[in-house]
């Protein structure tokens, strides 16, 4: 009787399995006798498959219906969003971005990011290295103090994408691997090309001789001339090229082209003028610019800041001028925090020259950073000099802050019966460990902070 019992259970299970599956011959399975290896593959097999298909499927719906968080975003936008308020919709800048800006977020760093500059330290620069530096600043306003220094010939290092014009063409030894990884990456979209380097330092003495050259080619008076000279040569002791950190494009044409430059940054070539920003260059002098550079628009005329600062002058459309008039508003206690275009976010702020021979630099003891002066001193002495300091965070952080707030109350609530000295005493080493006593940690990938603190330091510069 209990034989009779346990073969009719075997019985209606599989006979109910297979009227609701239909299984094949292969799959079915009959418990009361060992399963053959044959069919055990089978079975993992299809069971393989099944799980790869719901592995598609769940893939392919994420990708045709994302997230709310990720829907929402907008590439080429900065959000404005104040503390005090929900986030609402940003107004009509008068700042323009350029057509392919990537999701770009510019902040003053929060008490919630503090930890970024926790451990710091300090290194002394000595009064004339605020002349030096990827981001000093030299135009009609402010002279170079640079005649050469930190220059290498190009022919030592050039590459087969690219020709200069003589072998004396030189760059500053910073910005030699940006270029030549620029123009490998150029002439791989575009094959062999007629691109030529026509100039890049020049030395004092040159400078008054194109100066000189350029007066006679205008055709004016004295002073006529000198004015209209000025318009397209810098005044001597006044060029970007005398830096080194600048370089002039032109055209190796067989016919020899048209008088003057033949590179106007367009066809092909609008790829350079285009992407420079990703390798630290920026077009130096753009168009309906001229009342802040001095200088009409030249697409030929590059120059080197170094990342991120050349992609965000790209984005925002500025000068170098608008840029460094940014920066200078933000030091260590509202520093910026800047996301490049691959993702990896950066450190800004600025600390302002001291009157004596040195000036002591706060800098990060956890992060790489680097220093570079502004230059912006004038012939007489008279300026906003100080030193940029660039700090390459990597990943995002974000501090946790204990105690808690809960926590917080809860010991306010314990210690309300102690005498009111107490109580004051205990909310002070609370507010201190708040402010102090923090952890960083790294945001996993594909999540984000949901900040409510971010601004653009560009509203208000035009």
């Amino acid at each position: 009787m209990y034989y009779h019992r346990k073969k009719t259970t075997v019985y209606r299970k599989n006979s109910a399995l297979r009227r609701f599956f239909n299984l094949p011959p292969i799959l079915r399975v009959d418990f009361d006798k060992p399963v053959p290896h044959r069919q055990q593959f089978a079975i993992m097999g299809t069971v393989l498959v099944i799980s790869c298909a719901l592995f598609l499927c769940v893939y392919l719906f994420q990708m045709l219906y994302p997230t709310a968080e990720e829907s929402t975003e907008t590439p080429g936008a900065s959000s404005t969003v104040t503390s005090e308020k929900p986030a609402e919709k940003k107004p009509e800048s008068s700042v323009q971005e350029s057509s392919a800006a990537p999701v770009r977020n510019v902040t003053s760093i929060s008490s919630a990011d503090k930890a970024i500059l926790k451990n710091m330290t300090t290194v002394t620069k000595e009064a004339d290295e605020v002349y030096k530096g990827a981001l000093i600043l030299v135009n009609k306003n402010f002279p170079s103090r640079l005649n050469g220094e930190n220059v290498e010939l190009v022919l030592d290092h050039i590459t087969g994408d690219y020709a200069v014009s003589d072998y004396t063409v030189g760059f500053a030894v910073d910005m030699i691997d940006p270029f030549n990884k620029m123009m490998a990456d150029f002439s791989e979209e575009f094959g062999e090309t007629d691109i030529l380097v026509s100039c890049g330092y020049r030395s004092l003495d040159t400078q008054k001789k194109l100066l000189m050259e350029e007066k006679e080619l205008s055709g004016y008076g004295p002073e006529e001339s000198e004015s209209q000279a000025e318009q397209w040569v810098a005044p001597p002791g006044f060029s970007e090229h005398q830096t080194g950190l600048a370089f002039d494009f032109d055209l190796n044409l067989p016919n020899g082209g048209k008088v003057g430059i033949n590179y106007d940054g367009e066809g092909d070539y609008a790829w350079l003028n285009k992407n420079c920003a990703d390798y630290g260059f920026i077009l130096r002098y753009l168009k309906d610019k001229e009342d802040i550079t001095g200088y009409q628009y030249e697409p030929w005329h590059f120059r080197y800041v170094g990342l991120p600062h050349a992609q965000y002058i790209d984005d925002h459309h500025i000068t170098l001028e608008e840029y460094l008039e940014m920066v200078q508003t933000h030091t260590t206690d509202n520093a910026i925090l800047m996301k490049d275009r691959d993702g990896i976010n950066w450190c800004i702020y600025y600390v302002p020259a001291s009157d004596g021979d040195t000036t002591e630099i706060p800098v990060p003891q956890d992060y790489e950073y680097s220093i570079s002066g502004n230059n912006m001193v004038d012939e007489n002495g008279q300026g906003s000099g100080g030193f940029i300091v660039t700090v390459k965070i990597g990943d995002y952080v974000e501090e946790i802050i204990e105690p808690s707030k809960t926590e917080s109350s809860r010991e306010t609530s314990v210690n309300s019966s102690e005498p009111s000295v107490t109580s004051e005493n205990t909310q002070e080493e609370s507010s201190s460990q708040s402010s102090n006593e923090v952890t960083v940690i790294d945001i996993p990938d594909g999540e984000s902070s949901q900040r409510v603190d971010f601004f653009d330091p560009l509203q208000g510069v035009y």
